[in-house]
Order: structure tokens, then C-alpha cells, then sequence
């Protein structure tokens, strides 16, 4: 942990971190390896995402809340995912849809309000539920998902576009 918070320049910073790193590196470790099941491999993925939690240290509010459990699951699931595609060596090729914009992002804040939205939210694949959470709940730009998740902006926001559409389809499809 000493590296870690080497890397980090102010004292709330370093504490910020810190508690994070007690509270959720078990956590991480155990996501990791149920994707990866190496011990090594994990302990690598693990280390890769408490670099890119350093990375956006300074956006965290609160160290021990359901977002920022969220954001490090996130984060380690797509780090272990990403580690296993590359030992696989298959090469990843996102879904081709019809990519159709459902308004404004104000669109997606305000379904929050809407009864069903978290069935609509579980029933969407996992990629865009995350793509969604980092975005709307978590609040961070399109080019710091994309950071986070290890992808370019460009498909952040494509697939943000998808994501956006198939949950109002299921929305939709709650309505009737």
C-alpha cells in the first residue's frame, strides 16, 4: 500500500485511498479470481485497478459507500475480464446494433423516478448496466468511463447510445 499512496499527493487523498484499499481489497481479490481463478493473475488485476482508482481518487466521496463498491467491482471485473481476453487470445468484437438515441441524457437521470427501472437496469447486459452506472450514478464523463473501463470514448459512446435504447425498449416493454 506504500507504493500506492507514494503516488498520491495530499493527505485526504492518501486517507481516501486508504480506507478504500482496507475495505474493499478482499473484495477485489475474490471478483478477480472468480473470473481468472489464478492467484497471481488476480493479485495483478487487483493491483491494475487500484491504479486506476488513483486515477480518479479525487472524484470519490465517500470511501465506504455502495458507489464506490460499486465503481471498484466495476472496475476489477472489467481489469480481470480484459486479463482473460487477452490469455485466450480471442479477439473481442462488440455487437453491431442499431445504435438509436433515446433524447437527452436528462432522460435517463429522470427514470430513476420510474417504478421497474431497476428490473430494466437487471435485465440489460452486464457491459452497458455498467457503462450506465459509471455514467448516471456514478457521474463521471464519457472519457473517464472510457478510462476506467479500458476502452476508447468513442465506443463509450456508442455503446451508452445502445445501452440507453434496449433499456427503454424494456422499459417500454414493463409499461404494457
Amino acid at each position: 500500500m506504500f507504493i500506492y499512496l507514494q503516488m498520491l499527493e495530499t493527505p485526504e487523498e492518501k486517507s481516501k485511498f486508504e480506507q478504500i484499499y482496507l475495505e474493499y481489497r478482499d473484495f477485489m481479490f475474490y471478483i478477480a479470481n472468480r473470473i481468472l481463478h489464478n492467484r497471481q493473475d488476480s493479485e495483478d488485476v487487483v493491483h491494475e485497478a487500484f491504479l486506476k482508482i488513483i486515477k480518479i481518487i479525487d472524484q470519490i466521496d465517500e470511501p465506504k459507500c455502495p458507489k464506490t463498491k460499486n465503481l471498484t467491482v466495476i472496475i476489477v471485473e472489467r481489469a480481470a475480464i480484459d486479463l482473460w481476453r487477452r490469455r485466450q487470445k480471442i479477439q473481442y468484437v462488440s455487437m453491431d446494433e442499431e445504435a438509436i438515441d433515446i433524447g437527452s441524457d436528462r432522460a435517463i437521470e429522470n427514470m430513476e423516478s420510474r417504478s421497474g427501472l431497476a428490473l430494466a437496469m437487471a435485465t440489460l447486459p452486464a457491459t452497458y448496466r455498467e457503462l450506465l452506472l459509471l455514467r448516471y450514478d456514478n457521474g463521471f464523463s464519457e472519457t473517464e468511463v472510457a478510462q476506467i473501463m479500458s476502452i476508447s470514448p468513442a465506443n463509450v459512446h456508442k455503446s451508452i447510445q445502445r445501452a440507453k435504447k434496449r433499456l427503454q425498449l424494456i422499459l417500454e416493454e414493463q409499461e404494457r
